[in-house]
């Protein structure tokens, strides 16, 4: 303990020593982060290789272990390979994060080399094998490969799109190596554990410098790093026995990063923009929509990350019998907390996502039942001898549907007006005319399936159309059968029209038959129920 100890203080005063002479080395070298873009919250150019300060820092501070080796005093007691696979690999993310920050990188770029680290992080001996929740283990096979890199890849991401408040990524950080330590250090991961100490003392060191009014950023240089160090760092220091890792505490310390970039990507998917493209609305944004001050937004970001952190760690040192109690109450939490922030940061996106999803749900069971009633009113319009008889029997099974009234007439006419009274005022509808396509009669004046629909009832269109669908060619099978003598010649001198009939205070609805036709008689067909 007396070794992380002096590892922390070192890295600690390297950082607040070196951060002040890369500020200014940056300024006058003009490596600054301009604020040109509107996400963009500072309002002055800031130096932004802040990533120099905290990596030079903890090399600093992992130095001492090794001096201390030199004197004859072993620090690492087991195999160093996967000490060194993680400087290595951060090393390769660290300088392609300082070459973006002073030349710019393309994404592809450094997505490519992200997943070089990664590997090489994998060829060390950095491997997610097995998952552990409670007594369970699960085996993941040759699937080891590719979760191990998509996490080292996700989380160094994740952590680089957090990076958009003073301070926010360094205390973000911060927190999760906290608990990475002390999971680290009750699961005797010793190498981890040094690790997470030097970077805890160099990012203490820079905070002082990167909270808010920032005199400096961490980049790219910094925030990839740290990125790829945390998703390290925080499996590693999970593993409970020569291969089973805790998956929920590395995932409840990064759970505000995990959860932002999720989002993200959800919300640029949902809005059909590519996943690439930057945006205003990470969850920090919204919190100073909502009116907070920079600092405030930033410390309930802190307080959050900090909650969830203490949630991961109550899987380690809660008895095993009250685990699975204390996952249940910690998805509850986590749910319910996601649930009232999606609401609350007006992400109406996944409002909108839902209330979709939700209505389609709903409606699953009145589409089953509407083909269903169309089969059946289907059935009964082949048994019709006219065409009048056909429409009475539309017009019978219409509000079965939630339609104000079917019809079979010429594309042309304009006779017909469906009508229902709200409150003694005529409503507003909308009418679908699909195409029964019979051709005998008229050239260019086809017949059509009309559907009268009254928006307020909650008929839609698509509603309408499922049932024309189906109605539609049985009509056109009935037409064909028929013929002109008992469909077309009929129709001519006895077609049914409703007429609209308006005062000033009501509206009426009336059937007046052309030139003089009797009503057909009703065919008694029973009504579908819902």
């Amino acid at each position: 303990m007396l070794a992380h100890i002096a590892i922390f203080v070192v890295a600690l005063l390297t950082g607040a020593i070196l951060t002040p002479l890369v500020i200014r080395t940056a300024i006058a070298w003009e490596m600054l982060d301009p604020p040109h873009e509107d996400r963009r919250v500072h309002t002055e150019p800031i130096p932004r290789v802040g990533g120099v300060a905290v990596f030079v820092a903890m090399g600093v501070g992992l130095l001492l272990s090794a001096l201390a080796a030199l004197f004859g005093i072993e620090v690492l007691n087991g195999p160093r390979s996967f000490f060194y696979g993680v400087l290595f690999g951060g090393g390769i993310i660290f300088a392609t994060g300082l070459v973006d920050d002073v030349r710019g990188l393309r994404p592809g770029a450094k997505l490519a080399a992200q997943l070089v680290a990664a590997s090489v992080a994998y060829a060390y001996g950095f491997r997610i094998e097995i998952l552990g929740v409670g007594s369970t283990e699960l085996t993941l096979g040759w699937f080891s490969l590719p979760l191990t890199i998509l996490w080292i890849v996700g989380v160094t991401n994740a952590f680089n799109l957090i990076d958009g408040l003073d301070g926010l990524a360094t205390g973000i950080a911060l927190v999760a190596l906290l608990t990475t330590l002390t999971v680290s250090l009750a699961l005797g991961n010793v190498e981890v554990s040094l690790l997470s100490v030097a970077l805890l003392g160099a990012l203490f060191g820079f905070l002082r410098y990167n909270f808010n009014p920032a005199r400096i950023f961490l980049g790219d240089s910094g925030s990839l790093f740290i990125g790829f160090m945390l998703a390290v760092l925080s499996v590693y220091g999970s593993q409970k026995s020569a291969t089973a890792i805790l998956a929920v505490v590395p995932v409840f310390a990064l759970a505000i990063p995990l959860l932002d970039t999720t989002l993200a990507i959800l919300r640029r998917w949902l809005r059909g923009v590519p996943l690439s493209q930057a945006d205003g609305r990470h969850i920090h944004h919204r919190l100073l929509a909502l009116g907070l001050t920079h600092r405030n937004a930033v410390i309930v970001l802190y307080v959050a990350a900090s909650v969830l952190a203490m949630l991961g760690l109550s899987f380690v040192f809660a008895p095993p019998p009250a685990v699975m109690s204390v996952a249940a109450a910690g998805a509850g939490v986590t749910l319910f907390l996601l649930v009232y922030g999606l609401r609350r940061l007006q992400y109406h996106e996944f409002v909108e996502a839902g209330s979709v999803l939700a209505s389609g749900l709903l409606r699953v069971r009145r589409i089953i039942r509407d083909q269903i009633c169309a089969q059946d009113l289907g059935q009964v319009v082949r048994l019709a001898e006219t065409l009048e008889e056909v429409n009475a029997i539309l017009e019978d099974n219409a509000s079965a549907f939630g339609f104000l009234h079917m019809e079979v007439c010429r594309e042309s006419a304009v006779g017909s007006r469906p009508l229902v009274l709200f409150d003694g005022h005529a409503a507003r509808a909308w009418k679908l005319d699909y195409p029964v396509t019979w051709h005998d009669f008229v050239e260019g004046d086809d017949y059509v399936l009309r559907i009268w629909c009254n928006p307020r009832t909650g008929s839609q269109l698509y509603g309408a159309e499922r049932v024309a669908q189906i109605v539609a060619p049985v009509i056109e099978e009935w037409m064909e059968r028929c013929g002109p003598q008992r469909a077309g010649a009929r129709v001519h001198t006895h077609s049914l029209m409703l007429e609209q009939r308006v005062d000033s205070d009501r509206v009426g609805v009336g059937l007046e038959a052309v030139e003089g036709a009797a009503f057909p008689a009703r065919l008694g067909l029973v009504r579908p129920r819902a």
